[in-house]
């Protein structure tokens, strides 16, 4: 996998801004880039000012963009497996399928690897946080599912006890229908941490500068960390300029400069930066100008570990969350996070499995389960 960089954040416009000033900055550098975004092909083109769709498209000199068309990539799929399927499956066509929660985004990524091939670089916009999470949770939840149904025989969390205690006796489920599940499910999994959760992908969170956003990105950050995506860098955009014309204006970017110091404290060991609100963001020279600004690429750690101070342990860096916002249940092998409304099924390491005898702590910006 190419090195791919992650735009996400608040709702509105800063995500995909940034994320084409970045992606146009790095091929300024010489770098073979790919933009790809989840949102409409209408917001590339009025970037750009060049027709934009779901196959990659020269924008600039070393840059092509491109938008994820998740439901054609789904009818695509099953029609190229339909011929395999039994009678019934086989009646119905990839136009028909639904899309679940999660599942556009994933396909999105898989989409993306197939096309990684003759990049340098890949920035991917996903716009507002709350679908990147969905997808992130979906390969936990059915992991959750199939536990709780059939057990798990393979893959992570694979446990003879849990097959004792499944709902549904796979003595009267088809074989192959049975390894399918199975199959799909380690499957889901090993796709979402090949292409986000690898020490090539970082992320970019974009905060738009007012105090309702700032207090949504304190709970959405530590869930994306939550996820085992590493937030590197917090993006406070579009400023207004302080030279303001008028007295609302000038109070308006005071506040704007004000989220902007309030982020840097909130999140003092990540890198913050700011960007400007320029009067016509499609102009080239000026994606330039913010790019210059916000291309920075810095490491990040990974945010979950399996160890604390040498010994056996679930270790999450959750930076900035408020007190009060962190509920935790065990329930079998599984730690069952929540931070805000956002719920990860986290799968404990095998020291931890089988006993109760856990406690949780938090030290400093890290929630860190172990032995009593």
């Amino acid at each position: 996998m190419r090195n791919a960089i992650v735009f996400t954040g608040s709702a509105g416009p800063g995500s995909s801004t940034a994320a084409a000033a970045t992606a146009l900055h790095y091929a300024t550098t010489g770098q073979r880039t790919l933009l790809l975004s989840t949102s409409l092909a209408a917001g590339l083109t009025a970037l750009f000012g060049t027709q934009v769709g779901s196959a990659p498209t020269t924008v600039a000199p070393n840059l092509d963009a491109a938008t994820l068309d998740a439901p054609a990539l789904l009818a695509s799929a099953w029609e190229r497996g339909r011929s395999q399927m039994p009678s019934g499956l086989a009646q119905v066509a990839g136009d028909e399928l639904p899309l679940l929660p999660g599942a556009d985004l994933l396909l999105g990524l898989l989409h993306m690897r197939n096309l990684a091939a003759p990049y340098t670089t890949i920035v991917l916009d996903t716009g507002a946080h709350e679908p990147l999470l969905r997808a992130l949770a979906a390969p936990d939840a059915l992991r959750w599912a199939v536990r709780l149904l059939f057990g798990l025989d393979r893959g992570s969390g694979r446990s003879s006890a849990s097959l004792g205690r499944a709902l549904l006796p796979t003595t009267f489920i088809p074989n192959d229908a049975y390894a399918g599940v199975q199959d799909a499910r380690v499957r889901a999994e090993q796709l979402r941490d090949e292409l986000l959760l690898n020490s090539n992908t970082t992320v970019r969170y974009v905060l738009r500068p007012d105090q309702a956003a700032l207090d949504e990105a304190r709970i959405a950050i530590p869930a994306l960390q939550l996820h085992g995506l590493a937030v590197a860098a917090v993006l406070v955009g579009p400023l207004l300029p302080e030279e303001a014309d008028s007295p609302a204006l000038s109070a308006l970017a005071a506040q704007h400069k004000q989220i902007v110091a309030s982020a840097t404290t909130t999140w003092h060991g990540r890198t913050v930066r700011s960007f400007p609100l320029h009067a016509d963001a499609t102009a080239r020279d000026a994606l330039v100008a913010i790019g210059a600004q916000v291309a920075a690429n810095p490491s990040a750690q990974a945010p979950i570990a399996s160890t604390w101070q040498g010994a056996p342990a679930v270790a999450i860096e959750l930076p900035g969350l408020p007190k009060g916002a962190l509920q935790l249940t065990l329930s079998s092998d599984e730690l069952i996070v929540r931070v805000g409304p956002y719920r990860r099924h986290v799968l404990l390491p095998d020291a931890l499995r089988g006993t109760s005898n856990i406690r949780a702590t938090r030290e400093g910006e890290y929630l860190v389960v172990r032995q009593r």
